[in-house]
């Protein structure tokens, strides 16, 4: 009986250990409200969501979502196709505050990038990597009060800065697909987000 007791007490321990999830995503139809703003071309469509540069060059293809965290974990994978050169994920604050921190990911370099405040960029790290175009890459990231850690292949760098501990209300997904010429001359692709509570 002692055995039993001991078991399920375990069970329980390991059960409450194990993380909430905050958000999964399937990317298997149209994304909900909560997906509100973005520049480019999106397409969510058969676990994947797609997005591509269109219109007069302005910026790359972004997508933003509704999404309040402080310390949380964030998975998905990436693939940068064509002449797509870097996938990014930047999480901002209020309007008014703007941008929070960035991870860029790009075929040749990882960055992290702080905004201390609004307007102001401050690059914490950069190291080289290698990532293939056509190539599905995975990345693990880590919020921890003012440190940032990430993942990309198995490749981990972690930078700190007081404005990472603030509270993130959304996040993008984008970066770099090609240039003006749209689909033809390349696109993003991000598929199985899950974020998670520590």
């Amino acid at each position: 009986m002692r055995a039993l007791v001991c078991f399920f007490l375990m069970l329980g321990s390991a059960l409450a250990a194990e993380p909430k999830v905050l958000l999964e995503e399937s990317f298997t139809s149209e994304l909900s409200k909560d997906w509100f703003w973005g520049l480019g071309t999106w397409k969510a469509e058969n676990g994947i969501l797609r997005g591509f540069e269109s219109g007069p060059r302005r910026h790359g293809p972004v997508k933003m979502r509704r999404l309040a965290l402080h310390d949380a974990v964030i998975e998905c994978e990436f693939r940068l196709e064509g002449k797509a050169t870097f996938a990014g994920i930047i999480f901002n604050g209020s309007q008014e505050r703007g941008h929070l921190v960035h991870l860029v990911m790009g075929k040749d370099q990882l960055r992290i990038l702080a905004h201390p405040k609004k307007g102001e960029t401050k690059e914490l790290l950069k190291v080289p990597t290698i990532l293939k175009p056509g190539a599905w890459h995975k990345v693990h990231l880590t919020f921890q009060g003012p440190k940032i850690t990430a993942s990309v292949d198995g490749v981990s760098i972690t930078a700190e800065h007081a404005c990472i501990a603030e509270e993130k209300l959304t996040f993008g997904l984008g970066g770099d697909s090609g240039g003006p010429e749209g689909e033809k001359a390349g696109a993003l692709e991000f598929r199985g987000l899950v974020v998670k509570a520590p």
